[in-house]
């Protein structure tokens, strides 16, 4: 069984709450026990069916049971006069609507032990919804006057079709593509392959960037990575959990049977005529396996720009002037997730020009750029000398007569070395380097040993990038700026500062999309002379001090304007206040 998380947790198991009620003899309640296990039914259901307690009665304790209201009310708002998507997911799983005001709902089933999994599709459709219990023969009376329900297959999105009809595999191999939910696998049952294909569909359309499946000592957790912070969704019991791991695992072509050694896969699916390639990282647990999905989004009709990243005036001056010059090295340093590869897409679409000739060489293509020659990182572990790793596609890549090269990382001394010698030779190369700030990337470069004074000849410019969540235009909510705050901001004058509330729009995260934050480093003749008398050490006070801003300052001017909250920017940069 699988169930979608929502804010409410269940305090305790509903045959504790009856039998501490007393509602039943002790040899009553352990028969509706037996029974719901020998059926495979959930105690509520049997409860249901079997209690022999007046309806009323049964459906007031389910509700004290669960925490909720008993709907006291006979007055409901009628299916018709409700949007055709609301009325659509309520008939179908079997709700009443006792009001509609704006976006907040008020709903009255009488399953409530289903309310985790039902209430994200409201929150899917925009919607605040609130529970009540009622008797199930006053929903079967009312339900029939409801409108036809959608094929019981699309029971997780209300207007989304069934991803076993939208999720089609695209294997690189030419054949007539299949439908994912018709991959058969003997471990995979239906229902299993559905809730994999419905996963996925979820984490698309709520813009996860990644999927993380991770082991429990009772099944499985399932958790999206939105906006840069992981969000529950789904539990899984372990025979889900077994059966939703083995689908994952085939669908990428991963050895099922293997239980020690880690592994690594891709698929490539459309979704409602949109591309995207899963890559899998599989890591066996001690409860089981541990896998996590990068979502790469491939083409998109949407293009890039500098100013939509994020990036202040001042920046994109710097950029602009910095790539005007036809050599050197351009550097994007941060840790992993905080946007380097979208920014070098950003830089790279700002100087399209198809008298120019651009090649990179990426692990992964995450994003296609028309006009870009892209090449892809293959490592081969079977023969690793034809394996096509950065350093060797780097030095037929300067055999293509290239203008302008971008290396997706520069994680060894060859790599380095063979990126510093094609800008010293006529190319602008740009790459990426993992380093918490602009200056440290000089020191993380020197440490795996590349020619220190050969790099800072070639090196143009460093700068160093987070990725902070935006506030939800819709919900954000405003406030005087404390003293601690405005001594912070100093000299700029900031009457209003905003905090992160919550609503449907943001699915009550308070937070929608992503904005950068930039520590920019030009390389100047003299930093150049001065690091080449007194060395990199002696000369960092000096190189800090030229730093147009610091990520802190830059991350103040997104809170001034009312972009962020002080929350998020000690999430990202540190404690402040």
């Amino acid at each position: 069984m699988a169930r979608l998380i929502s804010g409410s947790a269940f305090q305790r198991p509903i045959e504790q709450f009856f039998e501490e009620k007393s509602v039943f003899d002790k040899t009553t309640l352990a028969a509706l026990k037996k029974l719901a296990t020998d059926s495979k039914q959930p105690f509520e259901t049997v409860l249901i069916k079997e209690s022999g307690l007046p309806e009323e009665t049964l459906f007031r304790l389910l509700a004290e049971a669960y925490n909720l209201p008993f709907c006291e009310t006979d007055e409901t708002v009628p299916f018709a006069d409700l949007p055709e998507r609301l009325a659509s997911v309520c008939a179908r799983e079997k709700l009443l609507v006792i009001s509609l005001v704006d976006k907040s709902l008020l709903l009255a089933t009488f399953q409530p032990a289903r309310i985790r999994n039902i209430t994200p599709l409201f929150t899917t459709l925009g919607y605040e919804a609130s529970f009540q219990v009622t008797t199930s023969s006053r929903v079967a009376l009312l339900i029939a006057s409801a409108p036809e329900t959608d094929s019981p297959q699309d029971d997780l999105f209300s207007g989304i079709h069934s991803l076993a009809s939208t999720l089609k595999s695209s294997e690189n191999r030419p054949r007539e593509a299949e439908k994912i939910n018709d991959i058969s696998i003997s471990l995979d049952t239906p229902s299993v392959s559905e809730l994999v294909n419905k996963t996925l569909l979820l984490a698309v359309n709520q813009g996860a960037s990644d999927v993380h499946a991770e082991s429990t000592q009772h099944g499985a957790r399932i958790r999206f990575r939105i906006d840069g912070v992981l969000v529950d969704r789904l539990e899984l019991d372990t025979s889900t959990a077994a059966g939703f791991f083995s689908r994952l695992m085939i669908m990428s072509h991963l050895d099922i049977t293997e239980k020690i050694m880690p592994q690594d896969g891709s698929f490539k699916v459309t979704c409602e005529d949109r591309e995207v390639e899963f890559r899998i990282a599989c890591m066996p647990g001690i409860f089981g396996p541990n896998i996590v999905l990068r979502l790469l989004s491939g083409a998109e009709s949407v293009k890039l720009s500098l100013e939509t990243i994020g990036m202040l005036f001042d920046e994109l001056e710097i950029i602009r002037n910095v790539t005007r010059s036809p050599h050197g090295m351009i550097l994007v340093a941060g840790p992993t997730g905080s946007g380097k590869s979208t920014t070098l897409y950003g830089v790279l679409e700002s100087l399209a020009d198809p008298r120019l000739k651009f090649i990179t060489i990426e692990d992964p293509v995450e994003r296609r750029i028309q006009g870009v020659q892209q090449i892809q990182v293959r490592i081969n572990r079977n023969e690793p000398e034809r394996s096509l790793t950065f350093a060797r596609g780097l030095r037929t890549i300067l055999r293509l007569d290239p203008d302008i090269i971008m290396v997706g990382e520069i994680r060894d001394a060859e790599t380095a070395q063979i990126s510093m010698q094609a800008s010293m030779t006529g190319h602008l190369v740009l790459s990426t380097v993992h380093a918490n700030s602009s200056a440290e990337t000089l020191g993380r470069l020197q440490n795996i040993g590349v020619d220190f004074h050969l790099l800072m000849s070639c090196l143009n410019l460093v700068f160093s990038q987070r990725l902070m969540r935006k506030l939800c235009p819709e919900c954000k909510k405003g406030r005087a700026p404390d003293e601690k705050e405005k001594a912070l901001f100093g000299k700029m004058a900031v009457e209003q500062v905003f905090s992160a509330q919550g609503c449907p729009n943001c699915l009550k995260m308070g937070y929608t999309g992503r904005t950068g934050i930039f520590e920019f480093l030009q390389i100047t003749d003299e930093i150049r002379d001065l690091v080449a008398q007194n060395g990199l050490i002696e000369s960092m006070k000096f190189i800090r001090e030229k730093r147009l801003r610091t990520l802190f300052d830059s991350a103040l001017i997104k809170v001034s304007r009312g972009l962020t909250d002080f929350s998020e920017l000690e999430r990202v940069c540190g404690p402040c206040l």
